[in-house]
């Protein structure tokens, strides 16, 4: 009987563990790299043809420097100075592999 419990019993811990790491995966998750993103923002902000050139962009902390969580749909908001203005850019993942799409700043 306990033999019988105990295999039972490493059944279902061996299925938990499939499932929670490999399909769906809800154990694990991807985080955002933010200091990455942070330079990321400020470098196509600071860009001559699509953005403010450079100078005129500075100290871009996203997500209050916290990695955020990669999910299609999520946002973080990052704040930037523009030529001493203060401003407000949301980040919108695209995908559930990293992939964002930046606002317009407000």
């Amino acid at each position: 009987m306990i033999i019988a419990a105990l295999g039972a019993l490493a059944v279902v811990v061996a299925v938990v563990l499939v499932t929670g790491f490999w399909v769906p995966g809800f154990f694990t998750r991807t985080e955002l790299d933010i200091t990455q993103a942070q330079n990321n923002i400020q470098t196509l902000l600071s860009d001559d043809v699509s953005g403010y050139g450079p100078g005129h962009v500075r100290d871009a902390v996203c997500n209050q420097g916290r990695n955020p969580v990669v999910k299609k749909g999520a946002t973080f908001v990052c704040n930037v100075s523009i030529d001493g203005v203060k401003r407000e850019i949301t980040a919108t993942f695209q995908d559930d592999n990293g992939a964002y799409q930046i606002s317009l700043p407000q």
